[in-house]
């Protein structure tokens, strides 16, 4: 797909303008982040075009007459592309249409309908149903630095971060009274439609002092598996919540983290149906032991 965009755009055929929103003097893609981010990395040479990619055909004026050449560009990064296609690739427009005076209501429906011909994926219609309050404190939540260092670049790109966050909202909202503990796509979706703005801000603000605290404990990158980022924040939620000591916590994520390979016990809840209610609850159920203990 990455490739058809740049063929496309090489081809003159139609593509489909960005849409974003301004708020506050910042940008915001609606619609579209995708194809500026693939034209961006390719002239930065970070990928080659599918071996599948078309030839192009260009036209230029030599003495007067008109000129068509073929070109091949499969398999190539930009910079080994003909010094003539590279002029005509930087020399295209990709159309940003602004959306402005609407409400957010009103522009989440706009998202809707743009994607109307095609299925959206569970996180982003997540997004579309989730109300404001909500998006703000997950917005405040994976733009901590701490989550730079869990996740990578492309899990945060693919909206990775967010789902985990929400995860984690869900184990600190399960008690006697409720569980939410299966992280089945469905689970989830009806967790956001139908508990999520009842989240104490208090929580977010526990949940957050936690996040400072380990931003300071880890220096840098975190190896933690994806499947148990939930557990390890829920457990920095619930050391600061009961005034537990931190740096044991940091100490047991370290060993959890240079043993994982061994740890035949917590591995068996993480080979398959990682999201089901039995599998979530039982690693739920040892990070919660491993709290007790500290």
């Amino acid at each position: 797909m990455k490739s058809l965009l740049i063929h496309s755009l090489l081809s003159g055929f139609p593509v489909n303008p960005i849409y974003i929103v301004e708020e506050n003097g910042t940008l915001f893609t609606l619609d579209g982040s995708q194809r500026t981010s693939t034209c961006i990395s390719f002239i930065r040479n970070e990928f080659a075009l599918s071996k599948n990619t078309p030839p192009i055909v260009l036209e230029s004026k030599e003495n007067g007459e008109l000129i068509t050449r073929e070109y091949e560009i499969a398999g190539k990064k930009f910079k080994k592309l003909d010094p003539d296609v590279q002029v005509n690739l930087l020399a295209c427009s990709l159309e940003f249409c602004t959306i402005s005076g609407y409400t957010d209501d009103e522009v989440k429906e706009m998202f809707r309908r743009q994607n109307a011909g095609k299925p959206l994926t569970g996180k982003l219609l997540r997004i579309v149903n989730e109300s404001d309050a909500f998006s703000d404190k997950i917005h405040s939540l994976i733009s901590h630095p701490f989550m730079s260092k869990l996740m990578t670049k492309t899990q945060r790109k693919n909206g990775t971060d967010k789902d985990l966050i929400i995860q984690t909202l869900m184990l600190m909202e399960t008690n006697q009274e409720q569980e939410f503990i299966s992280f089945r796509g469905r689970d989830i979706d009806s967790f956001v439609t139908n508990h999520s703005d009842s989240i104490d801000a208090d929580k977010i603000e526990t949940l957050t002092a936690a996040m400072d605290q380990f931003n300071e404990s880890f220096e840098g990158k975190i190896k933690i598996p994806v499947t148990s980022i939930p557990m390890v924040l829920y457990s920095g939620y619930r050391v600061v919540k009961d005034n537990k000591s931190f740096s044991k916590l940091v100490e047991m994520i370290n060993d959890f983290v240079s043993n994982y390979d061994t740890n035949e016990e917590y591995k068996q809840y993480v080979q398959s149906g990682t999201s089901s209610a039995e599998n979530v609850r039982r690693r739920f159920d040892w990070w919660r032991n491993k709290v007790k203990e500290l």
